[in-house]
């Protein structure tokens, strides 16, 4: 059976009323423009934890869109649906608040409403630098890689890259939440992430898990890839919200600079190739 998600898109972009569809975000005018949505009893639970770490989640899960394609946050649309059960409004608005300012952020609209289960869906706008990094543009012998943190990150198993396949499972299963995880608080450094995008060829955040990305990244490049390394955890893991990048040859050697500047580790696990690639395994979430 199809990805019903990859379906419904598809019949959209068949019905021509689509435009941009493809990338972390769509480039309009002067803004980079990203959007994901938060539904109780979907993306999370309620008793998994505290309100501050569901909605600073998804702020992080929507601020990495944005840095994928290289662009600065600046403002926010906001639609929350507030549950019946929820009595009071004004902690959920501090909240909100509090992210916001943390993050540089300006609430400029939305839509709230009252249901039966709390939703919140952020768009984002941010603000576009000189260069947009898009999934496109990948040549063969591009080499591919992603990031994760080392040193003290790193030796935290918690936080290790390729831990979320199982965190989620657990917390879906037994709602078992670990707090400390990148499953519910990822890891983002815009720094760096503007810095390696400055010289990557083309780059997007992981929300799907590499092997879905990489179909993806096949499908707008039109190549193959060739793996240096054996596929486990970390080929499958969603929503790690690390960046996967594309670097040429010449670049790559740079790129590890970098990334060990800000005590991360650029791991590169296969090479593009002429060809394509094979998707085996369905969407976790089909």
């Amino acid at each position: 059976m199809q990805d019903r998600e990859k379906q419904f898109i598809q019949t959209l972009k068949k019905e021509s009323a689509t435009y941009g569809i493809g990338d972390d975000g769509v480039v309009l005018g002067d803004f980079v423009i990203a959007t994901d949505a938060f539904f109780e009893g979907i993306h999370f639970k309620r008793e998994w934890g505290s309100l501050e770490i569901l909605i600073e989640k998804c702020f992080l899960v929507n601020l990495s869109d944005i840095y994928a394609m290289n662009a600065i946050p600046k403002y926010l649309l906001l639609t929350l649906c507030i549950p019946k059960d929820m009595k009071s409004t004004k902690d959920i608005a501090r909240i909100f608040s509090a992210m916001a300012l943390k993050y540089g952020i300006k609430i400029i609209g939305g839509d709230t409403i009252i249901g039966e289960k709390l939703h919140f869906s952020l768009t984002l706008l941010g603000q576009k630098r000189k260069k947009v990094l898009y999934r496109y543009g990948i040549k063969p012998k591009d080499y591919l890689a992603y990031l994760s943190p080392k040193s003290v990150l790193k030796s935290s198993k918690k936080q290790a890259f390729g831990k979320n396949i199982s965190y989620l499972k657990r917390a879906l299963l037994f709602g078992t939440y670990p707090k400390d995880s990148r499953f519910a608080m990822p890891l983002l450094y815009p720094k760096m992430i503007l810095a390696l995008n400055a010289i990557a060829r083309a780059g997007m955040d992981i929300s799907d898990g590499i092997f879905i990305e990489l179909s993806r990244l096949a499908k707008i490049n039109k190549i193959g890839f060739k793996f240096l390394l054996q596929q486990s955890n970390w080929f499958y893991s969603p929503e790690e919200y690390q960046m996967l990048y594309a670097f040429s040859p010449r670049k790559l050697s740079k790129a590890k600079r970098l990334a060990n500047q800000y005590r991360y580790e650029l791991i590169v696990f296969a090479r593009a190739k002429r060809g394509s690639y094979q998707l085996i395994k369905k969407n976790w979430h089909g």
